[in-house]
């Protein structure tokens, strides 16, 4: 089974439009057919991000439906120690978390709607695909 690293972006593209590509990633992992590698540091920002004002409000994300992701993710995903210390994404070092997150857990690729990362391209042969390509490229229904 498909090990991906979801970047921040895409888990909260999933909860708010989950229509879209971001959505049926999600959704694929939800039903078990991809494992998603996280992080402590990357689930704390996305619980972070949902409940940020402007998106909470404007989406109607209240904190019951915080709390059931926070679960969801804490108990469904393989969580890396973010114990390496790499430093590659120098136009926003909070970018390496995923890298980091991807290198120590052996994952198939990385999906990421972050430009900083998708120009990287790969990272140590792991590759860093956008949400539509990801779903292109590995036929996710």
């Amino acid at each position: 089974m498909l090990r991906v690293v979801p970047d921040v972006n895409v888990i909260v593209s999933a909860v708010i439009t989950p229509s879209g590509h971001s959505g049926r990633i999600y959704t694929a992992w939800k039903r078990r057919r991809i494992f998603f590698i996280t992080s402590p540091i990357t689930i704390t920002k996305i619980i972070e991000v949902l409940r940020r004002p402007h998106i909470a409000d404007k989406f109607h994300i209240d904190e019951a439906d915080i709390q059931e992701i926070h679960s969801l993710l804490e108990k469904r995903t393989i969580q890396t120690p973010h114990a390496l210390n790499l430093q590659v994404v120098e136009k926003d070092p909070e970018d390496d978390t995923i890298i980091i997150a991807a290198v120590e857990a052996g994952a198939d690729c990385i999906i990421s709607g972050d430009a900083h990362l998708k120009d990287l391209g790969e990272y140590q042969g792991i590759p860093i695909l956008s949400p539509a390509d990801f779903i292109t490229h590995y036929n996710i229904p």
